[in-house]
């Protein structure tokens, strides 16, 4: 098996290491976040750096076979999962099952930066389908995508359907400040 580093070098079977350089790495505007591949190699997991706008997230959604996990590096996050809600500050990790509803929303002013880290691509695939490239590694310019309908079909299609809204700015307050039921 031939494998090839990120700087274009053939990679052999021999164990070696890997690394991917601040910087590297395909770049894509999606919805309201900058996804940067960190890590996409056969066999291994797909790691992803996503930087989400403030008041930024997620539709209510479910990845069918996907178990959805980040690392969270700066900003805050209000979750729910099925019928959990939680806060997240930096340093946290979240662990989301596949076939459980979820969404999230970016408290305060300062984008949430987090390190997803997912077993297959297919969540890569959506990004890919109903993104586009990054002219910057920047936050995107504002606005919905092009045509919502097809991302979230698109959604369907790679194994993570929206099955409902986004959270509100109300919920994410109350679930920030510890008060969600």
């Amino acid at each position: 098996m031939t494998d090839t580093h990120l700087d274009g070098r053939a990679a052999t079977d021999q164990p070696h290491a890997w690394h991917s350089a601040a910087g590297a790495g395909e770049a894509w505007w999606f919805f309201d976040s900058l996804m940067v591949v960190r890590s996409e190699r056969p066999g291994r997991p797909v790691i992803i750096e996503a930087t989400v706008a403030p008041g930024g997230g997620a539709p209510l959604h479910v990845h069918a076979d996907l178990d959805d996990s980040f690392y969270l590096v700066s900003g805050r996050l209000a979750m729910r999962c099925g019928e959990q809600t939680f806060a997240v500050g930096p340093g946290g990790y979240v662990a989301l099952p596949h076939g459980v509803p979820h969404t999230f929303r970016v408290v305060g002013d300062e984008p949430a930066v987090m390190l997803q880290v997912h077993a297959d691509d297919s969540f890569l695939r959506f990004i890919r389908v109903a993104g586009r490239p990054a002219a910057a590694r920047t936050l995107p310019p504002a606005g919905p995508p092009d045509d919502l309908d097809a991302a979230f079909q698109a959604a369907a299609r790679t194994g993570q359907p929206v099955i409902g809204p986004p959270m509100s700015e109300e919920e994410a307050a109350l679930i920030a400040a510890g008060r969600a039921a």
